[in-house]
């Protein structure tokens, strides 16, 4: 069993005196420098889900590996950074960091999340002392593998996921390592966009190194080392004070997957949720063992949902850092999914961390329900596809990755076609997918009728419809939340959102329905993904009457569904 607690740390003996408004200056310049590499990153990237789908995060550590600030793109990289580098310190500890060095690691076993995301960090030095490390997760379109794109539902141990990298020192002295990178290209589909992306990678946290030796230089590094250590203080108060405002209470819940991505019964994830005081536990004990299939998660990703689902009832506007993190103990049993044994399949690791972050929420929502909102997608319908640029002709790996309706909440309608809870991942553009691949896009359109009907209504799922073009493509999809029982719940009466669904339809016609499969297609036949639409809040009947009538003509609902459902004639 592991258990995961942040405790506040030890003062410091000389404690400088620091007025407010010097304390938020520097603070907010610290989260502005998060947010700059965050936009190095995304402008520098070759491939389309760094560049477009914007999967990846930086932020900003202190010399002891602590999260001071982080540009949130993806909330799934939430405390995952700063796991995977302290980790880093057993091999390479801190104390013999050197300027220009930089280092990589992406070992699900080594505090990483799955092969395809990429951590790298870099030292900053002031006048020859270590101020702080920045960091860079990106998920690269492709890390070797049996399949495209890595990912893999069937996957039965990690040894199938890819390039599996320790720690290791990436560059000394600002030369890159060519023996680390020539191994890397060696082992993947795209070696060009891969090596594209880890340079931006690299370039994005030495910008970061530049901030903070600015910062060092215009406020001084005692200074701006004390400022980090109270913007965590503050953020841990916060989080305290506002959880003492809560009712001491606790809740049991269960989410369940569709599978375990080999065999057909469902998986269980059971969360007990226990509030006391100043503090909150989040027990999976009693979930299902370590699964033979891929979407097994390692103990850095299931503590990230954990943060997520947290943060976001107790109090969403906290200054992200490890001081958010001190109030909230983890427990995760040895062998169970959520803290697999050496060497289980990860890479699909998403799926869960999305139901983790779900069940979490439903557990709390028994408790707070003021605070919280109905059933969300979380079934993260994706396709990743051997294919090859339409003029030039080299390989390349199509990813795609759908998000669906949100669920309503107290004060309103759930978001339509959002990439929910731990994902927020961007879908990829048309024009991109086009210009890079041999794949069309035929449709985007939201599915009408698929949010759960409430007094507010669960936001609505998408409909993509991809065309197969010039030659045959291999490749594979998965979803969850393609069974109705497990499809988003509703709350306070509120109804249930639709199931996913994916179809391979040939040329000639002929459907096959996948949940999860590979497929092989021939130019003419389409892929159409239907996403879940989120569940409704609160009974139908007291839905305002102009909502009915105003989705109604924005083919939200559909005219039967408004008088069966809602009671309205039209």
């Amino acid at each position: 069993m592991i258990e995961q607690s942040q405790s506040s740390p030890s003062a410091p003996s000389i404690e400088l005196e620091i007025d407010a408004i010097t304390l938020e200056v520097v603070y907010s310049s610290l989260l502005a420098a998060a947010k700059e590499m965050s936009s190095v990153l995304g402008r520098s990237a070759y491939s389309p889900i760094i560049r477009e789908m914007i999967d990846y995060s930086c932020g900003l550590f202190d010399s002891k590996g602590n999260l001071i600030a982080q540009a949130e793109n993806i909330p799934a990289h939430l405390g995952s950074m700063g796991t995977a580098l302290r980790d880093l310190f057993n091999d390479f500890p801190s104390d013999r960091f050197q300027p220009g060095d930089a280092f990589l690691v992406n070992d699900p076993y080594r505090g990483g999340q799955h092969t395809p995301d990429l951590h790298v960090f870099t030292p900053a030095f002031y006048e020859g002392q270590l101020i702080g490390i920045c960091g860079t997760i990106a998920h690269h379109a492709d890390m070797g593998g049996k399949n495209p794109g890595t990912e893999g539902f069937d996957n039965r141990s990690i040894f199938e996921e890819g390039l599996r990298i320790p720690p290791v020192k990436l560059a000394s002295g600002g030369q890159i390592n060519e023996a680390v990178t020539t191994i890397i290209a060696g082992n993947v589909r795209e070696p060009k966009a891969t090596m594209g992306d880890l340079r931006a990678q690299i370039a994005a946290c030495r910008y970061g190194e530049g901030r903070l030796k600015e910062f060092a230089g215009r406020y001084g590094k005692d200074i701006l080392t004390e400022v980090m250590k109270r913007s965590m203080d503050y953020s841990e108060k916060r989080m305290r004070i506002e959880l003492s405002k809560m009712k001491d209470a606790e809740s049991t819940a269960s989410g369940w997957l569709d599978d375990d991505g080999v065999g057909d019964d469902p998986v269980e994830i059971r969360v007990k949720v226990v509030k006391r005081g100043q503090e909150i536990v989040v027990d999976f004990t009693g979930s299902s063992p370590q699964m033979t299939g891929g979407m097994n998660v390692p103990p850095a990703a299931a503590t990230s949902a954990v943060l997520y689902a947290i943060k976001c009832v107790v109090d969403p506007s906290t200054p992200q850092n490890q001081g958010c993190f001190r109030p909230i103990n983890v427990i995760l049993p040895e062998g169970s999914l959520v803290n697999p044994h050496f060497p289980a399949a990860v890479s699909l690791r998403h799926l869960a961390v999305q139901r983790i972050a779900d069940t979490i929420l439903r557990a709390l929502s028994d408790l707070y329900p003021e605070r919280t909102a109905a059933g969300t997608f979380v079934g993260f319908s994706s396709l990743a596809i051997d294919s090859w640029h339409p003029v030039h002709a080299y390989p390349r790996v199509i990813q795609d990755d759908l998000g669906g309706g949100m669920g309503a909440h107290p004060n309103g309608d759930g978001i339509d076609a959002v990439d929910t809870h731990c994902g927020n991942v961007a879908i990829l553009p048309a024009e991109v997918c086009e210009l890079s691949y041999q794949v069309r896009v035929l449709l985007t359109e939201l599915i009408p009728d698929s949010g759960g009907p409430g007094k507010w209504r669960g936001g609505l799922g998408i409909r993509r419809e991809y065309e197969i073009l010039q030659q045959p493509h291999q490749g594979l999809v998965y979803t969850e939340q393609s069974k109705s029982a497990f499809s988003p719940w509703g709350l306070e009466g509120g109804g249930k959102g639709t199931p996913a669904k994916i179809r391979l339809v040939r040329k000639d016609g002929q459907e096959v329905e996948m949940g999860k499969g590979y497929f092989q297609a021939l130019p003419g036949d389409r892929i159409i993904i239907e996403t879940s639409g989120g569940g409704g809040y609160g009974d139908p009947k007291h839905r305002d009457l102009e909502r009915v009538l105003q989705d109604v003509r924005e083919e939200k609902v559909g005219r039967e569904a408004a008088e069966r459902i809602y009671g309205v004639t039209i």
